[in-house]
This record gives C-alpha cells, sequence and structure tokens, in this order.
C-alpha cells in the first residue's frame, strides 16, 4: 500500500476520533441546551441561526474554493504559488464578511421583523440571537484560508485538537445555561459568539508558527487569480446555495407553515443528522487533498480509482451509525431528550435516508473540483435540489402533512445519483459502468444482507435489553456484510496486511 493511502487511512483515524469525541461532547451539550431552552425557544434559535446560516453559505463555497487552490498547488510543488492563493482568498474572505454583515443589518433584520413567525414578545430576543450568530459566522468566514491551509497540508491532528477544544466550550457553554435565572437564549447566542472566535484564533496561530512563509501577508494584485477563484467558488456557490437552501428553507417554510415547535423538531432531526455525516465527512475531508494533488501532478488514473472508492467507503461508513439510529430512533430520542414535538422521530429517519442518499456521490465533487469543469452540474443539480422547497410549498398549501418536504427532498436527491453519472460519462469521459459496479453495486449487496434485522427488530419488545441486542448485532452484522460481500480481494488483503502489521507490533512489545 502506498505512503499516500496510507496517509489517508491516518488521517481517517484521526478524524474518526474526532468524530466521536465531538458526538460524544455534542450529545450531552444539545441535550442540556435543548431541554434548558425549552421547545420554543430552540425552535426561534433554529430557525433564526437558518437566516444566518442562509446568507453565509459563502462560507462553504470558500472553504472547497480555498482546499482546491492550495492542494493544487501543492501537487505542483509551487510554494511562491501556495501563498499567493492563501492571500487572495484572505482578502476575498475578509470582503466575505463583511457581506454578511451588511446583509444581516439590511435583509435579515427586515425578515425577522416582518416575517418570522413568533410571538410579538420574541421579537427582541430574534433580533439580538440575530446580530451575535452573525459576529459567530463572521469569526468563521475570516478562519477559512487558515483552515483551508492545514487541509490541503493534511495537519489534521492538529485541526481536530482545535474543533475538540471548541466541542468542550460548547459543553462548558450548555452547563453555565443550565444555571442562568434570566435570559437563556440570549445568553446562549452570546456565549457562542464569543466561543467562536477561539477557535479562529487557535488556527491562526498554529498557520502563523508552523506555515509563517505561507501565510505572510503579501496583498496580491494578480486580477487572473482573483478572477480564477471567484469565478471557481462561483459555479460552487451553486452546488452550496442548493445545500444550505434545502436545510435553511425549509426551516423557513416549516415555520410559515407550522411554527417554532415543529421548527425544533426539524432541528433536533438536523443535529442527529449532523453526527450521521460526520462519518462520511471524515473519509472525504482525508481524502480530497490526495484526490486535488494526484489530479494536479497528472496521476489521472489514481484520482479517479480513489474518488471511485472513496464514494463506496462514504456510505459504508454512513451505514455505521444510520442503520442502529433507524432500527432504535424511538427508544434512542426519548433517552436522549424525553418528550420530544411531534414529527421528530419521523423527521429523523427521513432526513437520514436523504444523507444516505446523497452519500452516494462520495468522492465524486473531489473528482470534479479537481478537475475545474464544475459549470454545468453545479448548474443542473443545483436546479434539482432547489425544486424541493416550491413542491414542499405548494404540497403544505394543499394541506399535506410536514413530513412530506424530507420525502421531496430524498426524491431530488435520489435524481441526482442518476444525473452524476450522465455528466461525469460527458463532460470527463467517466467509466460509469465500471463506477457502478466498483462501488453502487457493492453498496447494494450489503444493505441487501443487512435489511432483514428490520424485521428481526419488531420480534422483540422495546426497551434496553433490544436497543442492546439489536444495535450490536445490527453493527456486527454490518461489518461482516462489508467485508464479505462490499470489499475485492485486493482491498481485503489490505485489511488483514493492516491486522497482521497491527498484531506484530504488540507481540514486539510485550517481548
Amino acid at each position: 500500500m502506498s505512503r499516500e493511502n496510507n496517509l489517508i487511512i491516518k488521517n481517517s483515524g484521526i478524524l474518526f476520533l474526532r468524530l466521536v469525541i465531538n458526538s460524544i461532547l455534542g450529545i450531552f451539550s444539545s441535550r442540556l441546551i435543548i431541554q434548558n431552552l425549552g421547545a420554543s425557544d430552540f425552535g426561534l434559535y433554529s430557525v433564526v441561526g437558518s437566516v444566518v446560516v442562509m446568507m453565509a453559505f459563502l462560507n462553504t463555497v470558500m472553504t472547497s474554493t480555498t482546499n482546491r487552490f492550495i492542494a493544487f498547488e501543492i501537487g505542483r510543488g509551487d510554494m511562491e504559488a501556495v501563498n499567493g492563493v492563501f492571500n487572495t482568498s484572505l482578502v476575498i474572505h475578509i470582503c466575505l464578511s463583511i457581506i454578511v454583515l451588511i446583509l444581516t443589518e439590511t435583509i435579515g433584520i427586515y425578515y425577522v421583523k416582518n416575517y418570522l413567525n413568533v410571538a410579538p414578545e420574541k421579537i427582541t430576543d430574534a433580533l439580538f440571537v440575530l446580530r451575535f450568530s452573525t459576529y459567530a459566522t463572521v469569526f468563521s468566514i475570516v478562519s477559512i484560508p487558515y483552515i483551508g491551509l492545514i487541509t490541503a497540508k493534511e495537519r489534521f491532528a492538529a485541526q481536530s485538537l482545535i474543533e475538540i477544544v471548541r466541542s468542550i466550550l460548547g459543553l462548558f457553554i450548555a452547563l453555565v445555561i443550565v444555571y442562568h435565572v434570566g435570559n437563556r437564549l440570549r445568553l446562549y447566542a452570546l456565549l457562542l459568539a464569543i466561543a467562536s472566535l477561539i477557535s479562529p484564533f487557535m488556527f491562526f496561530m498554529y498557520c502563523k508558527i508552523k506555515f509563517s512563509e505561507i501565510v505572510k501577508w503579501n496583498f496580491q494584485y494578480d486580477k487572473v487569480r482573483y478572477k480564477e477563484m471567484i469565478k471557481f467558488s462561483g459555479w460552487i456557490m451553486m452546488g452550496a446555495a442548493a445545500s444550505v437552501g434545502q436545510t435553511t428553507g425549509a426551516a423557513l417554510v416549516i415555520n410559515a407553515f407550522f411554527g417554532t415547535l415543529l421548527n425544533a423538531a426539524f432541528g433536533i432531526a438536523n443535529q442527529v443528522n449532523s453526527v450521521v455525516l460526520m462519518f462520511a465527512r471524515n473519509l472525504g475531508q482525508a481524502a480530497i487533498p490526495q484526490i486535488t494533488k494526484s489530479y494536479s501532478s497528472g496521476n489521472i488514473e489514481r484520482t479517479i480509482n480513489l474518488a471511485a472508492h472513496i464514494s463506496k467507503y462514504t456510505t459504508f461508513l454512513m451505514f455505521l451509525p444510520s442503520i442502529p439510529i433507524l432500527l432504535e430512533t424511538n427508544y434512542l430520542l426519548a433517552l436522549w431528550l424525553g418528550k420530544l414535538p411531534e414529527f421528530t422521530i419521523t423527521f429523523c429517519k427521513l432526513i437520514i435516508l436523504n444523507a444516505l442518499v446523497g452519500s452516494l456521490g462520495g468522492g465524486l465533487p473531489a473528482l470534479i473540483q479537481a478537475t475545474g469543469k464544475i459549470k454545468y452540474f453545479q448548474i443542473i443539480l443545483s436546479t434539482t435540489s432547489l425544486l424541493g422547497l416550491p413542491i414542499a410549498y405548494y404540497l403544505f398549501k394543499a394541506g399535506y402533512n410536514p413530513r412530506s418536504i424530507l420525502i421531496v427532498f430524498v426524491s431530488t436527491s435520489a435524481i441526482n445519483v442518476v444525473v452524476w453519472q450522465i455528466l461525469l460519462k460527458k463532460i470527463i469521459k467517466f467509466n460509469t459502468s465500471w463506477f457502478i459496479k466498483t462501488s453502487y453495486l457493492k453498496i447494494f449487496y450489503v444493505l441487501l444482507i443487512v435489511s432483514p434485522i428490520f424485521l428481526i427488530r419488531s420480534l422483540i419488545p422495546m426497551g434496553l435489553l433490544r436497543f442492546l441486542i439489536i444495535s450490536v448485532s445490527a453493527i456486527i452484522w454490518l461489518l461482516l456484510a462489508i467485508y464479505f460481500a462490499g470489499l475485492d480481494d485486493t482491498e481485503r488483503s489490505v485489511i488483514k496486511q493492516i491486522f497482521l502489521s497491527l498484531n506484530c507490533k504488540i507481540r514486539s512489545k510485550h517481548e
């Protein structure tokens, strides 16, 4: 196994450890926040925070853009160009943070005052939350070039440590809220804004110490570079707008028809979904720099091979949390939060299903971004995704229940899976049949083998015993299915080598 592939495995392990720690901290923090803010205030924070996320989707756009351009230049071995890309990105992000502030003080405030479905006495709280959520977003935007550099350099241990510190601060904030007797919603927004300043500062200091030459300030006058990055990010923006628009738009549409209690249910479902998505993002995040560097160095065969296998592994990783959660959604949510807002369980199941369908793309976005041929992908896929919002709006207007919006999203995600393959074949001569055989067919085999456990579950009464038996059995069953049906002979051989190597190291330590 090559050094580069070993690095992907090592970084995936680091990111997985970060996931476990952050998930545990997040579960405790969110439980305390939801219980102590109350369903209505939590729903209010979710919908107002969504307004900020809508305006800050440029953040996501530039994360992808910065990662791509820095990793591309590193792959070419041009360190002077890396410094140029970093400083160009920093200037763009400073401008974006100013734009977000302006949008908040105009469109954001106008929306809250005129359209937010909330009790009149809560308007001032909503405005307070909006402003301080925006400050947190601005800090995050300015830190993106530093995160992009750390990701491109594949220093995931440092990045994970900083993000764990941020999660610890989140738990601390939740504990403070428990013992606060005043306006908890305002205090929560204020403390989050303060905590959001700490992690960007840590990213800045790490890059200043480790990559001082790259982050050295050097204002860029090269209009071509600005134009290239902005043009690239402009197309990425369509995909980011579609992704954020689904979550944010759904929150706003749900609020318009059903109020903040349903927003609380949707917010809880999104928190569960974020844990599931982290399993996929960890592997993708570890592989993206390698995919980009392989492409920029001219190793096209390895680039395409990585993208195909990452797509398969991403879905397998998402199965690990998703299947136990889908099997025991009722029990887990009741154990976690106690009393639940209506539709919470249905929202959780459908939003996880949507994430699983979306994960079938896996490494393909990184492949497309590496090539730079993103125009038609973003136009078509973004249009398909965003069509879900007006369809859901008219369904609600026609009297359909709240779950309809997520059923629509699952349908558009499934359409996008098909569109991915068609466009890849036409634009970069992608071998679609090979990809389906390598990735999708293996995923189907694993899903087929695991599916009977959903029937077995109904034979055992709900409770702690069933949860333990079904969850452990599901994970073991899933791992065996992945090993024997999801992997080919070469992949199984690599796993055997890893275990043999670990076994040898353990024995040598005991001797």
